[in-house]
């Protein structure tokens, strides 16, 4: 399998087939043949348990936790500030798909880094630092999830404390401040929370959590998905999109 490539079945009107493994091939659960059409994708989806190689069950249900992003990386969080009269705040950022990719309402970018792990924060005076250093990690199981994790959060200067325990964290924080008009200050970072590529450009989490199809300018995802093409021997499927998003 090549680097850029993953399983991407055509996400049209689907149907769910009950089948039972019979005799060597696969039958509809009420009789007869399943009546497909070569070359045909979908997915197959029964007990870990039913599987009849261990070696197998192993390869596509292991966990995988590969570090994106290191401490003290620079993430640009969008925020719907309405204190400037619905006007842009400046600086804004350099977006590599253009503004097509920037949440609807966005008018300020602030700037937050990744801090130590949230043990270090709790105890500061742990003895090996080095053991707590934080980060952003990717964490896959098998064929089934593909989700982000992270150390805490630096807030910008004026913030006390001045560390969030998460992103989920920090955006509420600066939620609170910079968007005084919600009602709830939760939101989906991986959509509201950039990070910068190779290319001095800035682009969702989300990218890195699916696994798009990398460019040739876009470093970090091309390594990122590289290494877990490494690890797992195929790159696994981007989820299906989410409308709600």
């Amino acid at each position: 399998m090549s680097t850029g490539s993953y399983f991407d079945p055509l996400w049209v009107e689907k149907v769910t087939l009950p089948v039972k493994f019979v005799g060597g091939r696969w039958e509809f659960f009420y009789g007869g043949e399943v009546p497909v059409k070569d070359g045909a994708l979908g997915e197959l989806t029964m007990s870990a348990g039913q599987l009849s190689e261990d070696k197998f069950r192993h390869r596509v249900t292991q966990e995988l936790e590969v570090q994106i992003l290191s401490e003290d990386t620079p993430l640009m969080v969008a925020l719907s500030d309405r204190s400037n009269g619905g006007g842009r705040f400046e600086p804004w950022p350099e977006f590599g798909m253009g503004r097509a990719q920037v949440p609807p309402a966005t008018t300020r970018f602030v700037e937050v880094r990744l801090g130590p792990k949230r043990e270090l924060l709790d105890d500061p005076h742990r003895f090996d630092r080095e053991l707590y250093r934080g980060g952003l990690w990717l964490r896959l199981k098998g064929l089934e999830r593909s989700e982000l994790f992270g150390s805490s959060v630096r807030l910008p200067q004026g913030f006390d404390p001045p560390f969030a325990y998460s992103l989920n964290h920090a955006y509420t924080r600066l939620s609170q401040r910079f968007e005084q008009h919600r009602i709830s200050n939760t939101g989906n970072v991986y959509s509201k929370v950039f990070y910068q590529d190779r290319d001095e450009r800035w682009y969702p989490l989300d990218d890195l959590r699916i696994g798009v199809q990398a460019q040739a300018e876009r470093r970090l995802l091309h390594e990122l998905w590289g290494e877990v093409e490494r690890k797992l021997g195929w790159r696994p499927p981007a989820p299906p999109p989410d409308h709600k998003r």
